[in-house]
């Protein structure tokens, strides 16, 4: 195998087709962001949710740019992520729809549930399931 150096990069163009192949190609974690607003539960599906740090205790996710739920969620100032399993497969495609209703049944048995402080990042706790 050999590798190749920016400089000599394809002057093919571009293609998002072949990029979203490309980026589906590298296994991530999924995971569900989960914040009350209100009285009101709100969620979102990230793909790229990432611990950062132990000391501090830092995650990072980054919703879309254009996520109307993510605008909402920042008000609560707090959120739960939802580390998902395998098995929540079915249930991430559905909720990842624009519109869906992610609260429309139980998520149970996620691998781990942290809850975190939009200042601090991680206040609570980790739990596993």
């Amino acid at each position: 195998m050999s590798l190749s150096a920016a400089k000599s990069f394809s002057t093919e163009e571009f293609d998002d087709r072949h990029l979203r192949e490309a980026f589906g190609r590298f296994a991530t974690g999924v995971a569900f962001v989960t914040a009350d607003v209100g009285e009101t539960p709100l969620g979102l599906i990230v793909s790229s949710f990432a611990a950062v740090s132990l000391d501090p205790p830092l995650v990072s996710f980054c919703p879309s740019r254009t996520s109307l739920t993510w605008r909402r969620m920042r008000e609560a100032r707090r959120f739960v992520v939802h580390v998902l399993a395998t098995w929540h497969g079915e249930f991430a495609r559905r909720a990842a729809a624009p519109g869906a209703d992610r609260f429309a049944e139980p998520l149970e048995g996620s691998l781990a549930v942290i809850e975190c402080d939009l200042e601090s990042i991680v206040v609570g706790r980790v739990r596993q399931l």
